[in-house]
């Protein structure tokens, strides 16, 4: 059962939400949950207005995953050029299989990224899963740059 709402609780949440904190940050601050804290503030007449930092972060988020599924195609394609030309000059027939079948996957890779972000945008779970992609392949965001 949920411990009752006390005016201790009432009074720290009129002074850290003066404070500027955030919902969270004040249930972290007294110990109570996000919906309790939500529930004083209301009964206060206290609101959060960290929406418009969430939306600009996430508008931020959207945009850097949609230029990393770009890179990610450009690289991808790019690679596949890359195995194909390394085809012609293969050594043995089994090194150009196996380039050519590198050149293969890298243009399937080109074509599902390229054909999820058309259909996508910025946002959803393919989105989100076309961001794990990018990072197992390119390395996380804000990463060391290097080549894969």
């Amino acid at each position: 059962m949920a411990e009752p709402i006390t005016d201790r609780d009432c009074e720290q949440v009129r002074q850290l939400h003066a404070e500027g904190k955030s919902r969270n940050e004040i249930a972290r601050t007294i110990g109570r949950g996000a919906a309790t804290v939500s529930k004083i503030a209301r009964a206060e007449g206290l609101a959060f207005s960290g929406g418009a930092r969430v939306a600009a972060a996430t508008e931020a988020r959207s945009a850097d995953a949609a230029a990393r599924r770009d890179l990610l195609a450009d690289e991808a394609l790019d690679g596949a050029l890359g195995q194909v030309t390394k085809t012609a000059g293969a050594e043995s027939a089994r090194d150009a299989r196996d380039h050519a079948t590198a050149a293969r996957a890298l243009t399937e890779v080109h074509a599902r990224v390229a054909e999820l972000a058309r259909h996508t945008g910025t946002g959803g779970n393919s989105g989100a899963m076309l961001d794990r992609l990018a990072d197992a392949l390119l390395g996380p965001a804000g990463g060391d740059g290097q080549e894969v």
